[in-house]
């Protein structure tokens, strides 16, 4: 589906169940009628395929409707399309990702860039497109490197090899890209043996000399991959036959893999076996860094649908990595060959990751193993840790998300920049990601890409800045110390989930998300007049009706009453638990009632707690959390009387929490 058609069907699920004119979709997304016809048209099969039927009325436009939601959304996950979207979806939502995608197509790939195209294909406007030009352009003067624009050529990175090899080197495989691979993993206790960097340089030397235009997830990819290969052969293990029978060995690749894999020998003092250089070779001719093209689209739907359950297992939004999606679409492939040939890998680090990291190798395990094209297959537990490398790295980066990121300014000492540096780093690691350090002079219009806050060590009262300024002693008093720690308890950003103070664990922060969420306060009632059992049911399906489907309260009554009929759902003399037979909800969502005065349900003579759990036709994430908290509650008689006899929102809450 080109982005365009995706951007026109957000815009019609959007006015679901009305007519728009094709007039006012072409200027929602600055097309022509005919190319709004023309989509149309295209949308028409594949949404009456998936669930979903698009009317043309003459002189009133073009409707959707959803005839069968389940299999609608399952279409929409498979796009990356959620029917709660209220803006775009942009291919990358960070402008530094965005930069980098560029710089990757102009320089690992060398490809020519048409500025219109790139501007649809990012899914963003011209203007958009321009400042990150610009901010590019700053980013490649410091090298010698030039942004050149040529018209019926396209855009082009002018400059000798040398300097875009330092340019490439620093940008994608440097300490400050959050999207490398190195940074998360190459640190790690799993390979503190190793050189991600002179692996790294190695790979990226000889492609460049044989003008091979590989992109950096890619290399990225190779890096883990050879460093794998040299933790296995260094402690014993041996490399099966990966069962390649294609004659390459003529191809420039293989030419270049054999480079490579000798001067790892040499480095590493180590001989690989003939079939790696095979294995390399292959590699490297998968070059596309696109994810989603027509013989992938496949894998990578089911890859996003088990990327979206993975992240709400694990409490971290990795659905929307495209480093962590491209990453693993590129070992998945691979993969599935050596399954078809019953070939397996042994990872020399897979009782490490089981061991210290079980969640992530479990996690991971279950939900990418619930994909229709692995499900058939016994997949070991090496080839799982193996993708579990992907996920920690994914982790580390969204934790990494989590914190303010901030650049530090000093007047022109270098060394008393990297002292004030490290004393924010050593008081506030779990909290803060120190993006830059400049001196004063060097502050320029792309010194606060990704930056929120500006801790500096002289007075910048005289500038204004669109984000918030802390002055501070080189030094980091106590009083310093207690600023930041203010000034990060009250910062609220659009862009990240930001870490409140005092700070709490991420297994806590994620209960409180969750809680707010499922059960948040718009879903809470209070009756302190006894009402009727017929009363609560409507008044509570009505407050979880935000964001649903019209007959929604009343398809949830209907299943409500249908499960009644099947069996008790009185959890305690006070405590009563209506939930529907099926789903019939969007989201998971669950609507509180509070009754201190008792109230009548069926045979119970003195309900006091009512919760109506709506599950989500599409997923469930974390419900099971919040019934057993249920359940507990019911053993609790304490708890209970704390709530009802301070019968509010926030001490109920903060009461509940504790169960969980």
């Amino acid at each position: 589906m080109r982005p365009k058609e995706r951007e026109l069907l957000i815009q019609l699920i959007r006015h679901q169940d009305e007519f728009v004119t094709s007039q006012s979709l072409a200027a929602w997304l600055s097309l022509s009628d005919r190319t709004i016809r023309t989509y149309i048209n295209n949308l028409k099969e594949i949404v009456q395929e998936n669930g979903g039927k698009i009317t043309s009325k003459q002189g009133y436009g073009y409707c959707i409707s959803i005839l069968n939601k389940l299999n609608f959304d399952i279409f929409l996950s498979k796009q990356g399309i959620t029917l709660s979207n209220e803006e775009k979806l942009p291919l990358f939502s960070d402008i530094t990702d965005r930069e980098n995608y560029i710089l990757n197509k102009l320089l690992l790939e060398e490809t020519m860039i048409n500025l219109d195209d790139l501007a649809e294909e990012l899914f963003i406007s011209r203007s958009s497109l321009s400042k990150d030009i610009q901010s590019i352009k700053e980013k490649l003067k410091p090298y010698g490197l030039q942004l050149i624009a040529k018209h019926g050529v396209g855009l082009f990175v002018k400059g000798d090899e040398r300097s875009k090899r330092h340019f490439i080197l620093d940008t994608f495989f440097g300490k400050n890209y959050t999207n490398s691979l190195k940074k998360y993993l190459g640190n790690s206790p799993l390979f503190q043996d190793i050189s991600f960097e002179e692996v790294t340089i190695i790979i990226l030397d000889e492609i460049r000399e044989a003008k091979l235009k590989i992109s950096d997830i890619i290399i990225q990819n190779l890096v883990l991959h050879l460093a794998l290969s040299i933790k296995r052969l260094k402690e014993g293990f041996e490399i099966k036959e990966l069962g390649i029978t294609a004659d390459i060995s003529q191809k420039v690749e293989y030419e270049v893999a054999q480079k490579i894999v000798k001067r790892i020998e040499t480095f590493a003092n180590i001989s690989f076996p003939s079939e790696e250089v095979s294995y390399l070779a292959l590699h490297l001719m998968a070059k596309s860094n696109h994810p989603v093209g027509e013989e992938n689209q496949e894998l990578t739907g089911e890859l996003t649908h088990a990327l979206a359950l993975l992240s709400s297992s694990l409490g971290y939004s990795l659905s929307d990595d495209y480093q962590l999606k491209t990453g693993l679409l590129d070992h998945l492939k691979p993969l599935l060959v050596r399954l078809e040939r019953k070939i397996s890998l042994d990872n020399p680090l897979t009782d490490e990751i089981k061991n210290n990291y079980p969640q992530a190798f479990e996690v991971t395990k279950k939900y990418l193993g619930q994909m229709p094209i692995l499900k058939d297959y016994q997949i070991t537990d090496d080839e799982w840790a193996y993708l579990t490398l992907h996920v920690l790295a994914a982790m580390e980066k969204a934790k990494d998300k989590r914190k303010v990121h901030a650049l530090i300014i000093c007047a022109t000492g270098y060394g008393s920049a990297q002292l004030l540096k490290n004393r924010v780093v050593n008081e506030f690691d779990k909290y803060i990601t120190v993006t830059n350090v400049q001196g004063y002079y060097e502050i320029n219009e792309t010194s606060l890409n990704d930056a929120d806050l500006i801790i500096s060590s002289i007075d910048l009262a005289a500038m204004v800045f669109p984000i918030p300024v802390i002055h501070v002693s080189v030094f980091l008093n106590d009083e310093d110390v207690t600023k930041i720690r203010k000034t990060i308890q009250q910062m609220t950003t659009k862009l990240r989930q930001r870490t409140t103070l005092p700070l709490v664990d991420e297994k806590e922060q994620y209960k409180q998300n969750m809680l707010l969420e499922q059960m948040g306060e718009k879903y809470f009632k209070l009756y302190k007049v006894k009402p009727t059992k017929e009363q609560v049911l409507v008044e509570l399906a009505e407050l979880l009706s935000v964001n649903e489907a019209k007959n929604y309260p009343k398809e949830l009554l209907e299943q409500i009453n249908h499960r009644q009929q099947m069996g008790q759902i009185i959890f305690s003399d006070s405590i009563v638990v209506p939930h529907p037979a099926l789903p019939v909800g969007i989201s998971t969502k669950i609507a509180i009632a509070l009754i201190p005065n008792g109230m009548q349900w069926d045979q119970a003579e003195n309900i006091r707690f009512v919760f109506l759990i709506s599950p989500s036709y599409i997923e469930n994430k974390g419900i099971t959390v919040i019934t057993k908290a249920i359940v507990k509650l019911v053993d609790c008689q304490q708890f209970q009387e704390q709530m009802l006899a301070e019968p509010t929102f926030e001490n109920f809450s903060k009461l509940f929490l504790q169960l969980m």
